[in-house]
């Protein structure tokens, strides 16, 4: 009989998890009505923020609730060779720059700058995009971040 074992994950398993995968599911509010949205993102161990580069239409719905959310949860989960594993964080969203005018210098505090991490994140398209976008690049600044790993014992 299968049986289903469930556990956390620690900081190391979290870091190497996130290093393998790049999209996610970004978790925005507005007072009591809720939006989530696929997105690419990279992944900064260090500080264990994550970075989006995110599009803004004309009359965007996603900026709009960016704009309200307070509090922001971001959920990566994905099948491995060993299971199931998923992480979740939660932080403050802050916007950093347009593509159009990136700080290409490494800020003093940092080992890469916001320019070089969003040359890491993945694009990703659900829908043809309109032609007047707008790129930005969003940092969530994670104040809590947990794991958990599900497997099937035969």
């Amino acid at each position: 009989m299968n049986q289903h074992i469930s556990g956390t994950l620690d900081e190391a398993a979290i870091k190497t998890f996130l290093e393998n995968q790049s999209t996610g599911t970004l978790a925005l509010a507005d007072e009591n009505d809720s939006y989530a949205i696929p997105v690419g993102f990279t992944f900064a161990p260090e500080t264990e923020d994550f970075y989006f580069r995110l599009s803004y239409g004309v009359e965007s719905r996603k900026r709009a609730y960016i704009e309200t959310t307070e509090r922001a949860t971001f959920v990566v989960a994905a099948e491995t060779e060993s299971g199931w594993k998923s992480v979740v964080a939660s932080g403050e969203l802050e916007h950093r720059s347009t593509v159009e005018n990136v700080d290409q210098v490494t800020p003093p505090d940092r080992e890469y700058s916001d320019a070089e991490y969003e040359l890491h994140i993945p694009f990703y398209h659900v829908f043809e995009a309109p032609s007047e976008l707008l790129f930005t690049l969003v940092r969530l600044r994670t104040d809590e971040l947990t794991g958990v790993a599900e497997a099937t014992d035969v």
